[in-house]
């Protein structure tokens, strides 16, 4: 491994070390190679005398030999990591004892160095724990940078979020807001039929009108000063009670008044009679109470009923009857070979196609319209329909990549990863097609999922020997391992898309954007920006040197390439 002193020595200059050695030669020999990285080093000559200015001075990092007198290193190690469990600590030995060996494992060290001391073995450990020191440096600094913006904005966020500016009633975000407060809610859904409709034939103009009318109507026809009114989105309305304990029978007497007063209510604008109709859905439930309201208007509106309260039989009936025809729509497409890959292209910082991602469609069964995996990949892993769906598209993909010389990247899941007989399948195409590894990126999802991060490390070696390159997806939210990353080493991490999507007005996830590229970079880890949608956060991401990127701004995912 090829290590670049001066980069090192820049990563040095800041850290405190404590060095402990009891020989004068070698403690002088040593030295004579830690001063050319670091200002900050203090000396302690054995166990003991480490231990006493550990106790009064906040180190970064302990080098230390094993074999000492009054107290050696290992048993240092053990008083030390009793107040400190996450110091980096590199041990040093004239003996390649492996007990003395095996005890350092146990104690958490960060490397094992055998004397005599050789520069190279004594650079390439302090390389791995100056990154790590590094790395655990930067995301603590902008989570505490995160959280002082985060505070601010939240601030001037919540002014602007509680009211919808056309209506002024409560806004969806209060209302998700009020919902977390309460242990049952109850929740009156509204919604105006065929609103779309009135929108085409009036006007948008005349459909803002309708929607202000409708809100003052529906306020004035709830009296109860305990129920806040919200408008959740187009023509979506929502009534909810700010008290905890709420008599459901009560509320369906009012959802039967507010039923008879809002369907086919006539509104005059501007000399047309614009007739209203209502479908209302109820629910009162400890959990998921929005979701069991919106079942239940669905629900309503399905059967022609004018409202409908939440029972577990309509959820029961919903579920089992979508999962069962979203399962034969999956068999019946890898039946009659509609599972298709699509290709969206992966763009440098002068818009010029270095590669395609290869994404999963199914075609509609006219062959005219491209079925989103938002819409059946849960069913299908939920009735293992997946692994057939993902050996199609990886192998359609992998054909494809041996046909021309442009570069794909490939999705894999933990599920593929384990799948022993699947890979093994891959990897004879890839020797029987020995120049195809280059031309492929694998991109693996890290999240709660994986199982043994082991066998992934054991599926990247497997690959890589033939070329293939490795991205880390949707990195950013939720689950990252950093620890993991770094003994990865992946060549890109993909910045998730949920905190590019909105970067140009999100000061929390252009925070989050920065540090990433920032670390990434340091790691010499290529990062990718996707949901790319517009030229504002292409020149935003640009600006904070993110090496590639990927959106509909540039192209949608297309069959063809």
């Amino acid at each position: 491994m090829s290590i670049d002193l001066k980069e090192l020595s820049v990563m040095c200059q800041s850290l405190s070390l404590l060095y402990v050695e009891d020989n004068a030669d070698a403690r002088k020999s040593t030295l004579s190679l830690l001063n050319n990285f670091f200002k900050d080093i203090t000396i302690a000559v054995d166990g003991q005398d480490a231990l006493d200015k550990f106790s009064n001075k906040k180190f970064d990092l302990i080098l230390s030999d094993i074999n000492m007198p009054n107290l050696n290193g290992i048993e240092m190690l053990e008083h030390i990591r009793k107040d400190d469990k996450n110091i980096p600590i590199i041990m040093l030995s004239a003996y390649s004892d492996s007990e003395y060996f095996m005890q350092a494992i146990k104690l958490n060290v960060d490397g094992y160095i055998l004397k005599p001391l050789a520069s190279n073995q004594l650079y390439e450990a302090l390389h791995k724990v100056v990154q790590k020191i590094t790395l655990l440096l930067i995301n603590k600094n902008y989570q505490n940078h995160l959280e002082k913006e985060v505070k601010k904005r939240d601030k001037l966020i919540e002014q602007k979020l509680h009211y919808d500016t056309l209506t002024q009633l409560y806004s969806r975000y209060s209302f998700f807001k009020d919902i977390e407060k309460l242990n049952s809610p109850t929740i009156v859904l509204i919604d105006i039929n065929k609103f779309r409709i009135i929108n085409e034939v009036y006007g948008s103009d005349i459909g803002s009108e309708v929607l202000e009318k409708f809100a003052l109507y529906l306020s004035s026809s709830v009296e109860d000063a305990s129920c806040h009114i919200y408008r959740l989105s187009s023509d979506e309305f929502a009534i909810l009670s700010t008290k905890n304990i709420i008599n459901s029978k009560n509320y369906v007497i009012l959802v039967e008044k507010l039923f008879h007063r809002l369907n086919n209510l006539k509104l005059e604008i501007d000399n047309n009679t614009i007739v209203i109709d209502v479908t209302i859905g109820l629910s009162s439930v400890q959990k998921n109470s929005y979701e069991s309201a919106k079942i239940a208007m669905e629900f309503a509106k399905k059967n022609k009923k004018p409202y409908v309260m939440y029972s577990k039989e309509i959820d029961d009936r919903k579920e089992s009857g979508l999962t069962l025809e979203c399962r034969d729509t999956i068999s019946l497409a890898i039946d009659e070979s509609r599972v298709v890959p699509v290709y969206q292209p992966i763009v440098d910082k002068d818009s010029n196609i270095v590669k395609y991602e290869t994404l999963m469609r199914l075609k509609e069964k006219d062959n005219t319209k491209l079925m989103s995996p938002y819409y059946f990949l849960d069913v299908a892993i939920k009735t293992r329909l997946y692994d057939s769906l993902s050996s199609i598209i990886i192998f359609k993909a992998l054909h494809v990549a041996s046909t021309t010389d442009n570069v794909f990247s490939i999705n894999f899941t933990y599920s593929d990863i384990k799948n022993s007989s699947f890979i093994q399948k891959i990897e004879n195409f890839l020797i029987e097609h020995i120049k195809v590894g280059k031309q492929l990126v694998f991109e693996i999802t890290e999240n709660e999922s994986i199982e043994s991060y082991e066998e992934v490390k054991s599926f990247i070696l497997r690959f890589r020997k033939y070329g293939v390159k490795i991205a880390i997806d949707d990195f950013g939210t939720g689950f990252s391992n950093f620890e993991y990353i770094l003994e990865v080493e992946p060549d890109y991490l993909k910045i998730d898309g949920s905190l590019v999507k909105d970067i140009d007005t999100n000061t929390r996830s252009f925070t989050l954007v920065e540090a990433i590229v920032q670390f990434s970079h340091k790691l010499g880890i290529k990062v990718i920006a996707e949901f790319v949608h517009s030229k504002v956060i292409f020149d935003m991401l640009k600006e904070l040197d993110v090496d590639e990127y990927q959106g509909y701004y540039f192209s949608e995912p297309k069959i063809e390439i």
